[in-house]
């Protein structure tokens, strides 16, 4: 099948396509395949000409759309099924200067989860990931980054499943979808100590309860998987997602892109090609209607 392909320009290069290891907030933890949060923003601005009522992840990761929403002032709503970076997403999308504050001061019981979140992600600094970042450096953060959005939320479930969609709480209007699902099959989360694993997994709720993504699940499976899913809840958005080769064949752009059509039911808008920025291949979004 044929789809409307055209260049783009974002990200326009290496530097707005990787994270930002001194932007507030974004560099407290990443991944390798944690993309830059103005990058994202500029792109939602760019290809959603109506300001959406929030912005939704389903692979929410380590929260580079999560912060992108809370630069652009949108309430934000992620899933991700991985106990430590679900903790990420919650930290980089809910928590304010009084949490940076708190941090300061010694743990109380009555913490809220976002909190403990973010104190779960100063104990990730020296891991790797971290940006070795102090509980100072933290709370500055908090202060001068973009201010957090009331009605955020991040859920930890596998979202390829109705009922993660259920647990959601979405506003009323217009929504849009950006994600990046896993490019790679062999992908396990971030490399953490067992026990800081255990702890994450007591800090949020979710549908699911493995560790880690999927297996035998690669890149078309889960972001079928995902929309499918997300139209139970969702009957109504766009959706741009992230796309590089990865691990084979059948995760290949246009496979995935008829998949959507044929499985999911989304109308394909647009295909934007950019530039290749990993020895993977040309970084594409995938623009679509549920």
């Amino acid at each position: 099948m044929g789809y409307r392909t055209r260049a783009y320009g974002i990200p326009g290069s290496l530097a707005d396509y990787h994270p930002d290891a001194h932007e507030a907030i974004e560099r407290w933890f990443t991944m390798p395949n944690t993309g830059n949060s103005r990058a994202v923003a500029d792109i939602i601005e760019d290809l959603v000409p109506m300001r959406p009522a929030a912005v939704v992840d389903p692979f929410c990761g380590a929260g580079s759309t999560a912060l992108a929403a809370r630069r652009l002032g949108i309430p934000f709503v992620g899933v991700e099924t991985d106990p430590v970076l679900a903790c990420v997403s919650t930290a980089k999308s809910l928590c304010g200067p009084d949490d940076g504050q708190a941090l300061l001061e010694l743990p109380e019981a009555d913490e809220s989860p976002a909190l403990r979140c973010l104190r779960l992600v100063h104990r990730l600094q020296h891991l790797p990931g971290g940006g070795r970042l102090s509980a100072q450096m933290i709370t500055e953060d908090l202060s001068r980054g973009a201010p957090h959005v009331p009605g955020s939320m991040v859920v930890r479930g596998d979202s390829t499943v109705r009922a993660t969609w259920e647990k959601l709480t979405l506003p009323d209007g217009e929504l849009v979808i950006f994600t990046s699902p896993p490019f790679f099959d062999d992908w396990t989360g971030p490399e953490v100590p067992p026990q800081v694993r255990v702890e994450a997994e007591s800090l949020l709720a979710g549908g699911v309860t493995q560790d880690s993504y999927p297996a035998a699940r690669g890149y078309g499976d889960l972001l079928v998987g995902a929309l499918r899913a997300a139209q139970t809840v969702v009957p109504h958005c766009t959706a741009i997602v992230e796309h590089e080769p990865g691990s084979g064949p059948p995760d290949r752009l246009l496979e995935v892109a008829d998949r959507l059509t044929h499985e999911a039911g989304l109308e394909i808008v647009e295909i934007l090609e950019t530039s290749r920025f990993s020895p993977g291949g040309l970084f594409s979004l995938l623009v679509c209607r549920l």
